[in-house]
Protein backbone atom coordinates (compact mmCIF):
# COMPACT_ATOMS: atom_id res chain seq x y z
CA UNK A 1 0.00 0.00 0.00
CA UNK A 2 2.83 2.17 0.82
CA UNK A 3 4.52 1.89 -2.61
CA UNK A 4 1.33 2.05 -4.44
CA UNK A 5 -0.12 5.35 -2.88
CA UNK A 6 3.45 7.15 -1.60
CA UNK A 7 5.63 6.53 -4.98
CA UNK A 8 7.56 9.39 -4.06
CA UNK A 9 9.07 7.93 -1.55
CA UNK A 10 12.26 5.91 -3.25
CA UNK A 11 14.56 6.80 -0.38
CA UNK A 12 12.24 4.86 2.14
CA UNK A 13 12.88 1.91 -0.71
CA UNK A 14 16.81 2.33 -0.73
CA UNK A 15 16.85 1.89 3.28
CA UNK A 16 15.98 -1.58 2.40
CA UNK A 17 18.20 -2.01 -1.02
CA UNK A 18 21.09 -0.19 0.10
CA UNK A 19 21.81 -3.05 2.52
CA UNK A 20 21.58 -5.54 0.02
CA UNK A 21 24.58 -6.98 -3.07
CA UNK A 22 23.92 -5.21 -5.42
CA UNK A 23 23.27 -6.16 -9.18
CA UNK A 24 26.42 -5.30 -10.75
CA UNK A 25 29.80 -5.09 -9.51
CA UNK A 26 31.88 -3.62 -12.01
CA UNK A 27 34.05 -0.40 -11.10
CA UNK A 28 34.04 2.63 -11.97
CA UNK A 29 36.32 3.61 -14.83
CA UNK A 30 37.33 6.84 -16.03
CA UNK A 31 35.60 9.00 -18.90
CA UNK A 32 35.80 7.31 -22.00
CA UNK A 33 33.36 7.70 -25.45
CA UNK A 34 31.24 5.45 -24.34
CA UNK A 35 27.57 7.09 -24.40
CA UNK A 36 24.33 5.66 -24.07
CA UNK A 37 22.27 5.47 -27.60
CA UNK A 38 18.92 6.72 -25.73
CA UNK A 39 17.86 8.91 -23.37
CA UNK A 40 17.59 7.13 -19.98
CA UNK A 41 16.43 10.34 -17.86
CA UNK A 42 13.08 12.09 -18.67
CA UNK A 43 12.03 14.06 -15.78
CA UNK A 44 13.32 15.04 -12.21
CA UNK A 45 10.12 13.81 -10.32
CA UNK A 46 11.67 14.40 -6.69
CA UNK A 47 14.06 16.23 -4.91
CA UNK A 48 14.69 14.55 -1.47
CA UNK A 49 15.06 16.98 1.76
CA UNK A 50 17.13 14.97 4.43
CA UNK A 51 16.74 15.73 7.86
CA UNK A 52 19.25 14.67 10.68
CA UNK A 53 16.98 14.26 13.51
CA UNK A 54 13.03 13.54 13.54
CA UNK A 55 12.08 16.75 15.24
CA UNK A 56 13.59 18.73 12.66
CA UNK A 57 11.16 16.75 10.13
CA UNK A 58 7.88 18.62 11.30
CA UNK A 59 9.33 22.17 11.09
CA UNK A 60 10.73 21.35 7.43
CA UNK A 61 7.62 20.41 6.45
CA UNK A 62 5.40 23.25 7.80
CA UNK A 63 7.83 25.48 7.02
CA UNK A 64 7.66 24.24 3.33
CA UNK A 65 4.12 24.16 3.62
CA UNK A 66 2.65 27.11 5.81
CA UNK A 67 5.29 29.66 5.15
CA UNK A 68 5.99 29.02 1.32
CA UNK A 69 2.42 28.15 0.58
CA UNK A 70 3.35 24.77 -1.12
CA UNK A 71 0.38 22.20 -1.51
CA UNK A 72 0.84 18.78 -0.03
CA UNK A 73 1.66 16.06 -1.99
CA UNK A 74 1.26 13.94 0.86
CA UNK A 75 0.94 14.42 4.59
CA UNK A 76 3.76 13.07 7.00
CA UNK A 77 4.10 9.44 7.87
CA UNK A 78 6.50 7.32 10.10
CA UNK A 79 8.30 4.19 9.61
CA UNK A 80 9.79 3.13 12.65
CA UNK A 81 12.44 6.18 13.19
CA UNK A 82 11.83 7.68 9.74
CA UNK A 83 9.59 10.39 9.15
CA UNK A 84 8.63 11.32 5.44
CA UNK A 85 6.32 13.96 3.83
CA UNK A 86 5.66 15.30 0.14
CA UNK A 87 5.11 19.03 -1.05
CA UNK A 88 4.37 19.48 -4.38
CA UNK A 89 6.44 22.48 -6.01
CA UNK A 90 5.20 23.26 -9.53
CA UNK A 91 7.17 20.89 -11.58
CA UNK A 92 8.54 18.51 -8.56
CA UNK A 93 8.10 17.15 -5.51
CA UNK A 94 9.85 18.28 -2.24
CA UNK A 95 10.47 15.21 0.04
CA UNK A 96 11.46 15.76 3.67
CA UNK A 97 12.53 12.31 4.74
CA UNK A 98 15.12 10.77 7.48
CA UNK A 99 17.14 10.48 9.25
CA UNK A 100 18.96 7.73 7.21
CA UNK A 101 21.86 6.37 9.01
CA UNK A 102 23.18 4.23 6.05
CA UNK A 103 24.73 7.14 4.52
CA UNK A 104 27.98 8.90 5.53
CA UNK A 105 27.45 13.05 4.68
CA UNK A 106 30.38 14.55 4.04
CA UNK A 107 28.86 17.46 6.57
CA UNK A 108 26.77 18.28 9.34
CA UNK A 109 23.55 19.63 8.91
CA UNK A 110 19.33 20.08 10.07
CA UNK A 111 18.30 19.71 6.81
CA UNK A 112 19.93 19.33 3.41
CA UNK A 113 18.68 18.90 -0.65
CA UNK A 114 19.61 15.36 -1.02
CA UNK A 115 18.56 13.23 -3.37
CA UNK A 116 17.77 13.54 -7.30
CA UNK A 117 15.06 11.17 -7.94
CA UNK A 118 14.67 10.83 -11.82
CA UNK A 119 12.13 9.23 -14.19
CA UNK A 120 12.73 7.17 -17.27
CA UNK A 121 10.30 6.13 -20.05
CA UNK A 122 12.24 2.85 -20.43
CA UNK A 123 12.10 0.04 -18.34
CA UNK A 124 14.22 -0.70 -15.19
CA UNK A 125 15.95 -3.40 -16.89
CA UNK A 126 16.97 -1.08 -19.95
CA UNK A 127 18.45 0.87 -17.83
CA UNK A 128 20.16 -1.50 -16.06
CA UNK A 129 21.59 -2.26 -19.18
CA UNK A 130 22.63 0.80 -20.05
CA UNK A 131 24.28 1.41 -17.14
CA UNK A 132 26.43 -1.70 -17.30
CA UNK A 133 27.44 -0.75 -21.27
CA UNK A 134 28.89 2.11 -19.16
CA UNK A 135 30.69 0.54 -16.68
CA UNK A 136 28.47 2.40 -13.95
CA UNK A 137 27.76 0.44 -10.84
CA UNK A 138 24.36 0.39 -9.80
CA UNK A 139 21.89 -0.95 -7.25
CA UNK A 140 18.00 -2.30 -8.67
CA UNK A 141 14.87 -3.65 -7.17
CA UNK A 142 14.53 -4.85 -10.82
CA UNK A 143 11.17 -3.14 -11.49
CA UNK A 144 10.63 0.26 -10.23
CA UNK A 145 13.78 1.88 -9.05
CA UNK A 146 17.74 1.86 -10.24
CA UNK A 147 20.43 3.77 -7.94
CA UNK A 148 23.87 4.18 -9.62
CA UNK A 149 26.40 4.08 -7.58
CA UNK A 150 29.48 5.76 -9.45
CA UNK A 151 31.63 7.34 -7.03
CA UNK A 152 32.06 10.05 -9.36
CA UNK A 153 28.43 10.78 -9.42
CA UNK A 154 27.04 10.08 -5.79
CA UNK A 155 28.02 10.42 -2.54
CA UNK A 156 29.25 12.36 -0.10
CA UNK A 157 25.83 14.70 0.11
CA UNK A 158 24.14 13.42 -3.02
CA UNK A 159 22.22 10.35 -4.68
CA UNK A 160 20.62 9.89 -7.29
CA UNK A 161 17.70 7.25 -8.05
CA UNK A 162 15.83 6.44 -11.31
CA UNK A 163 11.97 5.38 -11.24
CA UNK A 164 9.95 3.95 -14.29
CA UNK A 165 8.12 6.59 -14.91
CA UNK A 166 5.03 3.83 -16.73
CA UNK A 167 3.98 3.50 -13.57
CA UNK A 168 2.91 6.92 -12.07
CA UNK A 169 0.39 7.42 -14.34
CA UNK A 170 -1.85 7.97 -11.43
CA UNK A 171 0.71 10.10 -9.31
CA UNK A 172 1.10 12.38 -13.30
CA UNK A 173 -2.72 13.12 -12.74
CA UNK A 174 -2.23 14.14 -8.96
CA UNK A 175 0.44 16.72 -9.54
CA UNK A 176 -1.60 18.07 -13.09
CA UNK A 177 -4.35 18.71 -10.12
CA UNK A 178 -1.90 20.51 -8.44
CA UNK A 179 -0.54 22.50 -10.11
CA UNK A 180 -4.41 23.69 -10.94
CA UNK A 181 -4.67 24.80 -6.97
CA UNK A 182 -1.12 26.46 -6.71
CA UNK A 183 -2.68 28.63 -9.88
CA UNK A 184 -5.04 29.48 -7.42
CA UNK A 185 -5.33 30.03 -3.77
CA UNK A 186 -1.33 28.44 -3.52
CA UNK A 187 -0.52 31.75 -5.48
CA UNK A 188 -1.67 34.32 -3.21
CA UNK A 189 0.63 36.07 -1.28
CA UNK A 190 4.39 34.64 -2.21
CA UNK A 191 3.30 33.42 -5.85
CA UNK A 192 5.79 30.21 -6.21
CA UNK A 193 5.37 28.60 -9.35
CA UNK A 194 7.66 26.31 -9.55
CA UNK A 195 11.37 25.13 -9.08
CA UNK A 196 13.49 26.42 -12.07
CA UNK A 197 16.83 25.69 -11.20
CA UNK A 198 19.13 23.41 -9.17
CA UNK A 199 22.73 23.54 -8.18
CA UNK A 200 24.91 20.71 -8.36
CA UNK A 201 28.28 21.16 -6.86
CA UNK A 202 30.96 19.02 -9.24
CA UNK A 203 34.82 18.80 -7.39
CA UNK A 204 36.35 17.73 -10.63
CA UNK A 205 36.28 17.67 -14.45
CA UNK A 206 35.77 13.38 -14.31
CA UNK A 207 32.14 14.05 -12.04
CA UNK A 208 31.00 16.82 -14.71
CA UNK A 209 32.30 14.52 -17.55
CA UNK A 210 30.59 11.40 -15.44
CA UNK A 211 27.58 13.33 -15.29
CA UNK A 212 27.45 14.24 -19.39
CA UNK A 213 27.38 10.72 -20.06
CA UNK A 214 24.47 9.96 -17.71
CA UNK A 215 22.10 12.61 -19.71
CA UNK A 216 23.61 12.04 -22.82
CA UNK A 217 22.16 12.80 -25.73
CA UNK A 218 21.38 15.65 -23.79
CA UNK A 219 24.68 17.74 -23.10
CA UNK A 220 25.19 21.31 -21.01
CA UNK A 221 25.35 24.85 -22.36
CA UNK A 222 28.32 26.90 -22.05
CA UNK A 223 27.07 28.11 -18.71
CA UNK A 224 27.01 24.16 -17.63
CA UNK A 225 23.44 24.49 -17.35
CA UNK A 226 21.45 20.95 -18.42
CA UNK A 227 17.90 22.28 -19.86
CA UNK A 228 15.87 18.94 -17.93
CA UNK A 229 12.77 20.98 -19.48
CA UNK A 230 11.12 23.93 -20.34
CA UNK A 231 10.86 24.74 -16.59
CA UNK A 232 13.72 23.37 -15.28
CA UNK A 233 17.64 23.64 -15.19
CA UNK A 234 20.19 21.54 -13.40
CA UNK A 235 23.21 23.82 -12.91
CA UNK A 236 26.38 22.51 -12.24
CA UNK A 237 29.13 24.30 -10.27
CA UNK A 238 32.57 23.75 -8.99
CA UNK A 239 32.77 22.86 -5.57
CA UNK A 240 34.62 20.92 -2.73
CA UNK A 241 31.82 17.86 -2.76
CA UNK A 242 29.34 16.55 -4.29
CA UNK A 243 26.11 18.35 -3.06
CA UNK A 244 22.80 19.55 -4.23
CA UNK A 245 23.76 22.93 -2.91
CA UNK A 246 20.34 24.58 -3.22
CA UNK A 247 17.23 25.43 -5.63
CA UNK A 248 15.58 28.50 -7.32
CA UNK A 249 12.02 28.94 -7.21
CA UNK A 250 10.19 31.50 -9.96
CA UNK A 251 7.57 33.59 -8.57
CA UNK A 252 5.30 35.60 -10.16
CA UNK A 253 6.71 38.99 -8.65
CA UNK A 254 9.85 39.74 -7.04
CA UNK A 255 7.78 42.82 -5.75
CA UNK A 256 5.32 40.91 -4.17
CA UNK A 257 7.27 37.91 -3.12
CA UNK A 258 9.32 40.40 -0.96
CA UNK A 259 6.68 41.77 0.43
CA UNK A 260 4.98 38.99 1.91
CA UNK A 261 8.33 37.75 3.20
CA UNK A 262 8.51 40.95 5.29
CA UNK A 263 4.83 40.56 6.16
CA UNK A 264 5.93 37.29 7.41
CA UNK A 265 9.01 37.74 8.95
CA UNK A 266 11.11 35.11 6.84
CA UNK A 267 14.57 37.51 6.12
CA UNK A 268 15.92 37.45 3.24
CA UNK A 269 18.64 38.95 1.41
CA UNK A 270 17.67 41.11 -1.59
CA UNK A 271 20.02 41.05 -4.90
CA UNK A 272 19.92 42.87 -8.15
CA UNK A 273 17.87 39.90 -10.09
CA UNK A 274 16.53 38.07 -6.73
CA UNK A 275 15.79 37.25 -3.16
CA UNK A 276 18.19 34.40 -1.28
CA UNK A 277 16.35 33.57 1.85
CA UNK A 278 18.17 33.57 5.35
CA UNK A 279 19.48 30.24 6.16
CA UNK A 280 19.30 30.33 9.66
CA UNK A 281 15.01 30.41 9.08
CA UNK A 282 15.25 27.75 6.24
CA UNK A 283 17.15 25.15 8.65
CA UNK A 284 20.06 25.41 6.42
CA UNK A 285 18.31 25.03 2.91
CA UNK A 286 19.37 27.75 0.34
CA UNK A 287 16.67 28.91 -1.70
CA UNK A 288 16.81 31.55 -3.85
CA UNK A 289 13.45 33.13 -5.56
CA UNK A 290 13.69 35.10 -8.89
CA UNK A 291 11.03 36.57 -11.29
Amino acid sequence: MIKKNLMAISLFLLGTIINSPAQTNKQSIPVSQVFPSQIILSNLHTLSIHIKDPVIHDSVFHFLKDKLKLPVYYNPIALGERRYAGIFAGNLVLEPCGPYTQFSYATDFRAIFFGLNFETDDSISSVAKVLENLNMKFESDDKEYIYPQDPALVGENTFIGISNSHEKDRDHAKMDSLKLAMNGKYTDGLGIEYVNEIQVGYPGNQNLERWKVLIHPSDLDKDQVWHVSNKLNIRFVPDKIKEVKGITFKVKSLEKAKKYLAQNNITFIQNRKNILLDRSGTFGLTINMEE
